[in-house]
């Protein structure tokens, strides 16, 4: 999936957002001496989970936010990594990434200020599997490919031209990992990458801006607490 094209970091990553979706006020902390979540979801739960819009304005510090694209399948941006091995640390939501694990149903969600200036890109995603340890299998698996991706990325735009990015070290905790990549030559800013699990829900998101560090982490919370109360 794309990213954010305006200002700052957006300026820089305008070309790699147009025209690639080829398709196939806090964070909500979990309690650590919570017991495990039992119930399992269905496909019928997915549509509660994403964070409204007037939340990730909160989030994020933004005021007009608007959903942009609503999918139920993945995502296809192999072609614009250059190293495929790093194409679940560069892009959201990948075909070739969730592909064969055996994951049952979707929901995807990019939401970002209107026009061709905006500050702010946002991905979300919840992904659901017939078991949580099938979730978590996956959640394991990814921490791996994220680590061994630390370093830098080379994506390309729309134009086939290259973007560097520089991919900090993964941050794990026990039910989520997350990751700041930033494009050369921003000053500030970049993207922030999180993945989640909980029971039978991976959970995917993305922030970016040039005021973005640790935004994906605070909607994946809030994504997680969301599937806490089914």
């Amino acid at each position: 999936m794309t990213r954010l094209c305006a200002t700052g970091v957006a300026v820089i990553l305008s070309g790699l957002l147009s025209g690639c979706v080829n398709t196939v006020t806090g964070s909500a902390m979990r309690d650590p001496d919570a017991p495990p979540f039992e119930t399992t979801l269905t496909e019928s739960d997915l549509d509660q989970l994403l964070v409204p819009v007037e939340q990730l304005n909160d989030i994020v510090g933004s005021f007009d936010l608007e959903v942009t694209l609503e999918l139920d399948e993945l995502n296809d941006n192999s072609e614009a990594v250059s190293d495929p091995e790093c194409l679940a640390a560069a892009f959201g939501a990948q075909e070739l990434v969730y592909g064969d694990t055996g994951w049952t149903a979707l929901r995807d969600q990019i939401v970002r200020e209107p026009g061709e200036d905006n500050a702010h890109w946002i991905e979300q995603a919840v992904v659901l599997y017939p078991s949580s340890q099938e979730a978590r299998d996956f959640f394991d698996t990814s921490q791996a490919t994220w680590d061994n991706c630390v370093g830098s990325i080379v994506t390309y735009n729309q134009d086939n031209q290259p973007l560097e990015w520089a991919v900090s070290e993964v941050t794990a905790e026990e039910t989520t990992i997350s990751q700041m990549s930033t494009p050369e030559g921003a000053p500030s800013g970049g993207c922030h990458h999180a993945l989640s699990v909980a029971s039978n829900v991976v959970v995917e998101t993305w922030a970016c801006g040039d005021d973005i560090v640790d935004q994906a982490s605070e909607i994946a919370g809030e994504i997680v607490a969301n599937i806490e109360k089914i």
